[in-house]
């Protein structure tokens, strides 16, 4: 059965008007269709009973029949049709009329993006109200606002943002969660009814209907709470959504709260700046609330150290050099103690430059014809890292110093072969799944580096690249067939972030999942 799509008919008698909302927002990527626009009253009231739009969006001026003679006549014939005005009146005597006449938004021109995202996302909801797709209304609301918002925060969309105001001073909480997908799979893998759920939730917990709270659609684990209360009021709300999860699920979260901000450009840098403090919790799976500007926080970013020093990553490369891999192992676990960096209370960056540092000197020794294979063990390391599971940051690191061991002439067992095609064949089945060698070494009871050694004598590739293959054959697969968005689609095959899918996949591919997706549609014209 074919989704619906809801209408929107705008209507003004300014040309560059009416066309700039019409472009404003991509409507096809949210189900959303946008009229042909109309000029005047009159336009309107010919196209309704053909077109049966769902939602109007009227200047209050316009000749022939005005906007708030217009909006009671539709209130009166359509009582269904969610309506808002967009006017250069600022002025609440003259257009309260339109109030009176069922309008629920007012917008004055020149209108940002942010207001007409929200005016959108309030119509959908009142829509949502009344219909038996209530839940998808909403997640479709809640999806614009976290792509809309978002754009605002990534740098390599600025531009798209570039007019876009935002009044008085605000306060930006970053709210990490580290063990994301753990969370949404219990939600059976909806992502997007998860997403909704929490922001839902902050709300309610703040006591602000209308708090601004967005899911980052490039990091799908992190939430995003513009407010204009202060530092201590934002504390407590991240105490209480502690409390919350701690009692839901077994979450573990970074709360960053940036310094006050004013400007578009400074939402920016305060998404910047909580990102950079959130860099200095500590590596321990454990719940953090950081301030910017605190002496506690100060006094972290003075101490931290560079782990992996040049003597160490000397001697590494030395080992490495004669084939000593076990001594290679020795220097970046027990010397530079890697995997104590919980109990020696390493900050989350020492642990990010370390990890980075050390598989980039061990990618430098693989055979160059495997660049992308050391590119996809990188990356898997990097991710590992953001989990803030120091077991599965060392079996990260550990799988790439395996496959720089040269092939043992040992065979494996039949019971072993055996073991390592049921492992692929569970990869096949369940890849959209968090796998890692830690996985499967507890389901099966072997020791995870012999499964790793086993996996690639018998399938002839690493685990990582098994899995990596896997992943994205299904994701072409689902790019070329599946209507939903490449974020969905990224999340539907084992990715929470955007971000690193799509490194993943042009590394793999040559191109972007958003070129590839350019391709497939080409081909089908």
């Amino acid at each position: 059965m074919e989704k619906r799509k809801y209408k929107i008919l705008i209507a003004d008698d300014e040309y560059w008007t009416r066309e700039k909302l019409c472009r404003m927002i991509e409507w096809g990527e949210y189900s959303l269709e946008c009229l042909p626009p109309a000029q005047n009253g009159e336009e309107v009231l010919e196209r309704m009973d053909r077109e049966k739009p769902d939602i109007l969006i009227t200047d209050i001026n316009m000749p022939y029949i005005g906007g708030v003679e217009l909006l009671e006549m539709i209130q009166k014939k359509y009582p269904d049709v969610v309506t808002f005005v967009v006017s250069g009146y600022d002025d609440f005597e003259y257009v309260k009329g339109t109030f009176m006449s069922g309008a629920i938004n007012y917008l004055i021109k020149p209108v940002t993006k942010i207001d007409f995202v929200n005016a959108i996302v309030n119509a959908l909801g009142i829509i949502g109200e009344r219909e038996n797709e209530k839940q998808e209304l909403l997640k479709a609301a809640s999806l614009i606002q976290d792509r809309e918002y978002s754009q605002l925060i990534d740098r390599e969309e600025a531009a798209y943002a570039s007019g876009i105001s935002m009044d008085g001073g605000m306060y930006l909480m970053l709210v990490k969660i580290h063990n994301y997908y753990e969370l949404v799979k219990e939600s059976r893998y909806d992502m997007n009814r998860f997403s909704l759920n929490i922001k839902e939730e902050i709300r309610r917990l703040s006591g602000e209907k209308n708090m601004t709270v967005f899911n980052h659609v490039f990091r799908s684990n992190e939430f995003i709470i513009l407010s204009d209360a202060g530092n201590k009021e934002l504390v407590k709300l991240a105490e209480k959504i502690k409390i919350h999860f701690d009692r839901e699920s077994d979450a573990c979260l970074t709360f960053a709260i940036s310094a006050h901000s004013c400007t578009i450009d400074s939402v920016r840098m305060a998404y910047v700046e909580a990102v950079a403090l959130l860099m200095t919790r500590s590596y321990r799976r454990r719940n953090e609330i950081l301030v910017s500007g605190t002496r506690d926080n100060q006094e972290k970013e003075a101490c931290m150290n560079k782990r992996f020093s040049a003597a160490y990553e000397n001697r590494v490369k030395n080992f490495l050099q004669s084939g000593n891999v076990k001594g290679a192992r020795k220097v970046i676990f027990e010397e530079m103690g890697l995997c104590r960096c919980g109990e020696e209370h390493w900050s989350y960056l020492e642990v990010r430059q370390a990890v980075k540092q050390v598989t980039s000197v061990l990618a430098d020794f693989m055979p160059p014809a495997d660049i992308v294979g050391a590119d996809n063990f990188m990356e898997t390391a990097d991710k590992a890292v953001e989990s803030l599971d120091e077991k599965a940051v060392c079996m990260a690191v550990e799988d790439m110093l395996e496959y720089l061991k040269p092939e043992s002439g040992d065979h494996p067992t039949d019971t072993m072969k055996g073991v390592v095609r049921q492992a692929a064949a569970y990869i096949d089945e369940n890849f959209f799944e968090e796998l890692t060698l830690d996985f499967f070494a507890k389901k099966y009871n072997v020791e995870s580096s012999y499964f790793s050694r086993t996996f690639r004598q018998e399938l002839g590739e690493n685990f990582v690249l098994y899995l990596t293959k896997r992943r994205l054959e299904k994701a072409k697969e689902y790019i070329r067939t599946d209507e939903a968005s490449l974020t969905e689609i990224a999340f539907m095959v084992g990715y929470a972030d955007y971000t690193y899918f799509n490194r993943v996949f042009k590394k793999n591919t040559g191109v972007s999942p958003r070129e590839y997706r350019n391709s497939c549609q080409e081909g089908k014209a």
